[in-house]
């Protein structure tokens, strides 16, 4: 289990692991701004980022007993983008499945890391379209 991790006020990290199990999950990282990735201390008010996966359809809102300050991200059904980041980057909160975990992990970071490449030319692409369109409501006013 992580250590040295900015809990918010009422959540316990071994509490939150055993809500995770008894819903299922296999495994789960913490990632996010109190997972360390944060290259500042996190907001008094910042919620507990954390990602499981299940290995069958869960719905966030289906696990029962997280406490308010916890965001979870169902690693399943996840995007790309999330779960490319949670691989590459989370901090393991619990691994109770190390073969299912190095799959989708090794699986998981090789695709995000292939998309690098066209997601940076979409964001790019959207960027200038705003901008464009910016201008372009600016020289009608």
């Amino acid at each position: 289990m992580p250590t040295g991790v900015a809990l918010p006020a009422g959540v316990a990290l071994a509490d939150l692991v055993d809500v995770l199990r008894t819903a299922g999950a296999r495994f789960a990282f913490l990632h996010g701004s109190r997972a360390g990735g944060a290259s500042s201390a996190p907001r008094a008010d910042s919620d507990l980022d954390v990602a499981a996966w299940f290995a069958r359809d869960v719905a966030s809102w289906e696990v029962e007993g997280l406490p308010a300050a916890v965001d979870l991200l169902v690693l399943d059904s996840a995007p790309l983008e999330l779960a490319g980041r949670v691989a590459q980057h989370g901090v393991p909160l619990f691994d109770d499945d190390p073969p299912a975990r190095v799959r989708w992990q090794a699986q998981t970071r090789k695709v995000w890391l292939d998309e690098q490449p066209r997601l940076a030319l979409a964001r790019r692409d959207f960027v200038l379209g705003l901008k464009r369109r910016a201008q372009a409501g600016g020289a009608r006013g």
